[in-house]
């Protein structure tokens, strides 16, 4: 989920071209080291796509190589075009993002229908996280789903803290639906990928099935039988796609909404999603619609990447003053990164160098950050033992580490990094309520 951190972007950092042979270089060498069967890159800079590459295969079975026009699932990236798609909405008067969603969609619990476009676009609904892999195939899970959504998916009221939710887009891509009086991906057609020319790109596996097609790989490196798929939960992160397609996105995006001469997109469109909101504990990022927006250093990248288990993954990063864009898509999950892939790019066709890292004292002490934290179904404890926080549950259940200050209320659990925030622990973008 996370983009570069803390960048800092120099003027006139842009060659003229870039260098393919450093960039087949990077995904050569990332391909190895991460155990990933296959890879598609884009790059852009202006109005062109100068660099689209596919690597390895697209089936450890079949050895199909990949292609910059196979598709492969694009996991959580698949909120930033139904973010498009709501804001696009907004934009033709058909909906207000300040209103309540039950003004739009009828048969919702009344706690959830009160929460907003905005602030579930935004990642503010105080709605606990989850999602589902595998389930109904039916389109009409999607109403069923976001029907299902009561009061005890609130962990906290609405509108007070930034916490990362599947089930917030599950309601917009509802919304979508519903506003539009069509299925959900006939809506997202019409919304978001005809206008941009992203033809293959598509939510029905019954479509992706008659394209080159890269299914997702394990952690044993073996083809996901059965792969992923549950249509009530295909707005959060169910959208097949490829790199030709999220290039003609990134050309659009970069370009104030312009793309092969056409306005595709409006640049209020482009600018509300990449308006950032509430700040993030621990991240250098915060959040638009859709995008997690990076200023910290002076130039602006906004980005967004997904990662389903036993699939894949992927990462966009966009620095739109540049008017450059990096998409990497992988057929793995697990301990690989599309992220540091796309990082490395970035890093060679702009001019970054790390901004520094916050040293600021803790304000909390041990005794007041001590608890146990909750969202949802999920828990952990905090505790205290000489002077030193310690972490019960953080991972494997009843794991216990010691909790290593990394500045200011932010501390490192093992791969983890918790930062705590009034009466919250933040992990990963998400938040945990001291009970």
């Amino acid at each position: 989920m996370r983009a570069l951190g803390m960048l800092l972007i120099t003027a006139a950092s842009l060659a003229a071209q870039v260098d393919s042979v450093a960039l087949d270089r990077i995904a050569t060498e990332e391909l190895a080291k991460q155990k990933i069967p296959g890879m598609s890159v884009a790059v852009v800079k202006g109005d062109r796509v100068v660099y689209s590459r596919g690597f390895g295969v697209a089936s450890v079975e079949t050895n199909a190589p990949v292609t910059p026009d196979t598709l492969f699932r694009i996991a959580s990236l698949t909120k930033t075009f139904v973010a498009a798609a709501v804001v696009e909405l907004s934009e033709q008067g058909r909906l207000r993002l300040d209103a309540p969603i039950d003004n739009y969609i009828y048969g919702l619990n009344p706690e959830i229908g009160r929460l907003t476009s905005h602030q579930l676009l935004s990642h503010t609904a105080g709605l606990s996280d989850e999602i589902h892999l595998r389930g109904p195939h039916d389109e009409s899970a999607l109403a069923k789903t976001a029907q299902s959504f009561n009061n005890s998916s609130l962990f906290t009221e609405p509108g007070g803290i930034f916490s990362y939710s599947n089930l917030g887009y599950v309601l917009l891509g509802r919304l979508i639906e519903v506003i539009k009086g069509k299925p959900f991906a006939d809506a997202m057609d019409e919304l978001v990928f005809q206008p941009l020319g992203m033809n293959h790109s598509t939510f029905r596996p019954t479509t992706a099935m008659t394209y080159p097609l890269a299914p997702g790989h394990g952690d044993d490196g073996k083809v996901s039988r059965p792969d992923v798929d549950h249509a009530g939960y295909w707005p959060a992160g169910f959208l097949f796609a490829s790199g030709s397609d999220l290039a003609r996105f990134m050309i659009g995006f970069v370009n104030g909404g312009s793309l092969e001469g056409k306005q595709v997109l409006s640049r209020s469109l482009i600018e509300s999603m990449s308006r950032p909101n509430l700040r993030i504990p621990g991240m250098a990022e915060r959040y638009g619609y859709g995008l997690f927006v990076d200023e910290s250093g002076g130039a602006r990248v906004v980005s967004h990447g997904g990662n389903i288990p036993a699939c894949c993954q992927s990462q966009i990063m966009m620095a739109p003053e540049s008017r450059v864009g990096i998409a990497v898509i992988i057929n793995r999950s697990g301990d690989a990164s599309a992220g540091n892939v796309a990082s490395r790019i970035l890093e060679r066709v702009l001019t970054l160098k790390s901004a520094p890292q916050s040293s600021a004292p803790p304000t909390a002490s041990p005794a007041q950050i001590a608890g146990k934290y909750v969202q949802g179904a999920g828990f952990f404890w905090i505790d205290v033992a000489g002077g030193k926080l310690i972490g019960r549950d953080l991972g494997t259940q009843g794991e216990t580490q010691e909790l290593e200050p990394v500045g200011g209320d932010c501390y490192k659990g093992g791969p983890s990094t918790l930062c705590f925030w009034q009466e919250y622990a933040f992990v990963g973008g998400r938040a945990f309520r001291k009970q």
